[in-house]
């Protein structure tokens, strides 16, 4: 029997996002293929992480029952359909950060149980594209050929190679540098050597963290300020798991980082290694910018990175445009490329994603999800999955509505209205259609959402970004939960836009927990946790006059108000006030030395 090789949709790599398409796309009955250059499915984890631990959380212990509330804690599992027996990453191990051999196991499991269409030892190395058209409109014809001279075609092709290849920094003498891909892990190759890395990101420090205690002294060289994942809120960010290193730098433990342009390196006659680079002053007396050199380093590493797209893949009819020095594919908003009918799937989902968790499992295992709906709705004409409510009920549609982002795993974790829900409300019709997990910037731009008379979107967001001041340590006390309209929560909450026939007309914040529920009481007092439900029942009856409005919408009773909360006088005010402006004070006072800068320093013997 011929083994077919024309189909609707064609994916390249069997990684998670690759193998979690698979299954949404059998689910959903749509002719596909994914193919894999590697002889089983998540090869990247077989090598990657270096150092084997995974950064990734496996939380399996939240008090609450329900399994989609758990799966916001559980970032490497793919989700399924299965209500009685799920295959969950928490059944392998019970470590926070396990190992990354496990996930492999488990990826594996997972095509072993499904059964999905994926066809292994098929390297994909040559893409091209044409236009074909159906007597309707122009569609694409992609051609794929493997290393073997074999060819594939599909009308709609998807990318999930994740991180391809190293993202080299460019500047002279990168060939002689180890690489974060190659360089050894064996311990005693660094026993009191004198170690550079560059990078800033959580590979870096993952090598850095490796070789803390082993080598004499590491300096970690980045061009960019390290951005803490704490305070970005962005999981690609430095994360606590891998900064001992940062510690010990701030704690006077030798090792030490260096905001600088690394600019050459080169190999001295006694086998060591140099490096030269600037380093922009602006403290300095007069500000400058220091042109410094630093030798005697027995290894340099190269930890810049990786690039999420091999543009070498395809031929000049559909090389996709990229942004940050190749790094990244140009995606738009439903994670289409520059090339039309080629989109992309996996981290490389973080192109456009830098507040949410498209660069990891637990964020982009939902845009993949999404993504398959949306492909079943824009090429096969099938309607986005919904669920309908009819007659329409306000006091049945809100109780579902806050019930359900009360446990949401998608908003939770692709937040800052990156997923959104989408009701439409039909009055004419007597119906309620509740749109589950599409991208907001994708759906907002849709004509038929542009006609629709009315419409509530809901997303989970903080708004972290109003208090740019507050540091992590800091970050302890919520917003005002007793007002009807909680916009200066930090902590994350369900916001709900209200819009008609595509116009925004009012947005509802409806205050933030530390579960991040609003079907729960806050502490023993909180005796009006029907105050969620409320605020979106007043708000859905503003708008539609559909059912009641009055609906009481405050934390505490009027009774209850002075039994938990006493005002502050107003000269503890003023004493609050005080130890803020001379914390502010405080932070100007402070006079810095300054030194001359000389054009160039050697400081070998640091």
């Amino acid at each position: 029997m011929a083994t077919k090789t024309d189909y609707e949709y064609i994916v390249i790599g069997a990684g998670p996002a690759g193998v979690q398409i698979s299954y949404n796309m059998k689910r959903l009955n749509m002719d596909y293929l994914v193919v894999e250059r590697a002889d089983g499915p998540g090869s990247f984890f077989r090598k990657y992480p270096r150092h084997r631990t995974l950064i990734s959380i496996n939380k399996k212990y939240n008090v609450f029952p329900e399994a989609e509330f758990n799966l916001r804690h559980d970032w490497n599992s793919l989700v399924n359909d299965e209500v009685d027996d799920p295959l969950l990453f928490t059944d392998y191990t019970e470590e926070l950060f396990p190992d990354a051999g496990l996930l492999v196991k488990y990826i594996e499991d997972f095509c072993d149980k499904y059964k999905m269409n994926i066809r292994y030892n098929t390297n994909i190395v040559n893409v091209h594209r044409e236009d074909m058209d159906d007597g309707h409109k122009s569609k694409s014809k992609f051609t794929l050929t493997d290393e073997k001279g074999n060819t594939l075609t599909c009308r709609v092709l998807m990318v999930g190679t994740g991180p391809i290849l190293p993202h080299n920094p460019m500047i002279e003498g990168v060939e002689i540098m180890d690489s974060y891909q190659e360089h050894s892990l064996d311990l005693e190759e660094y026993k009191n050597k004198k170690v550079c890395i560059l990078g800033g990101g959580n590979s870096a420090f993952e090598v850095a963290d490796h070789l803390a205690g082993s080598a004499g002294l590491i300096h970690m060289f980045n061009r960019h300020p390290v951005k803490f994942a704490w305070d970005t809120h962005f999981v690609g960010h430095l994360r606590a798991v891998n900064n001992n290193v940062l510690d010990m730098y701030h704690l006077k433990s030798l090792h030490a980082l260096r905001k600088c342009e690394a600019t050459r390196v080169w190999k001295t006659d006694d086998g060591k290694f140099s490096i030269e680079y600037d380093m922009h002053l602006p403290n300095w007396d007069p500000p400058g910018t220091g042109h410094f050199v630093t030798s005697g380093y027995d290894k340099i590493i190269s930890c810049t990175g990786w690039k999420f797209i091999n543009v070498g893949m395809f031929d000049d009819t559909c090389t996709p445009e990229t942004h940050t020095e190749g790094k990244y594919p140009v995606i738009d908003a439903h994670w289409q490329t520059t090339v039309k009918d080629l989109y992309i799937i996996g981290t490389a989902m973080q192109a456009r994603d830098r507040r949410a968790a498209s660069g990891f499992i637990h964020g982009f295992r939902y845009n993949v999800r999404s993504l398959a709906n949306m492909l079943n709705f824009t090429y096969d004409g099938n309607e986005l999955p919904r669920k309908v409510f009819s007659p329409i009920d306000q006091e049945e549609v809100c109780t579902r509505a806050i019930k359900h982002v009360s446990v949401v795993s998608a908003l939770y974790q692709m937040g800052q209205g990156f997923l959104c829900d989408v009701i439409l409300v039909k009055k004419d019709e007597d119906k309620v259609e509740y749109i589950r997990e599409v991208p907001q910037a994708w759906v907002t731009e849709e004509d038929w959402f542009k006609k629709t008379k009315l419409a509530i979107i809901c997303t989970i967001e903080d708004t972290i970004a109003k208090y740019p001041e507050l540091k992590a340590t800091e970050f302890f006390t919520p917003g005002d939960a007793n007002v009807s309209n909680c916009k200066c929560s930090a902590f994350p909450q369900a916001v709900y836009r209200v819009f008609k026939e595509g116009e925004m007309v009012e947005e509802l914040y409806i205050g933030g927990s530390l579960v991040v529920r609003a079907d729960t009481r806050n502490f023993e007092r909180d005796t009006n946790p029907e105050r969620y439900v409320n605020k979106l029942k007043n708000l859905f009856h503003r708008h539609t006059g559909i059912g009641k409005d009055g609906f009481y919408e405050q934390l505490f009773s009027k009774e209850m108000w002075p039994k938990v909360y006493r005002p502050w006088t107003q000269e503890e005010i003023d004493a609050q006030t005080k130890v803020e402006m001379d914390k502010l004070k405080k932070a100007s006072d402070y006079e810095c030395s300054v030194s001359i800068l000389r054009p160039k320093i050697d400081i070998a013997d640091m």
